[in-house]
């Protein structure tokens, strides 16, 4: 599997592992991507099918 970097601001990072321990920040990354390109590929079925 490819491999992608994010910077994310050291303090809200810091706070979300403080108040949120048990959350996987790589899987909620993932999980952001994911529904990310799945909403940009309807909207290109959209447009392609004239409906924007």
């Amino acid at each position: 599997m490819p491999k992608i970097t994010i910077s994310v601001p050291d303090e809200l990072l810091t706070g979300f592992k403080k108040n949120f321990p048990e959350v996987n920040v790589a899987a909620v990354a993932r999980k952001i991507v994911s529904d990310k390109i799945r909403e940009l590929k309807k909207l290109e079925e959209l447009k392609a099918k004239g409906k924007i």
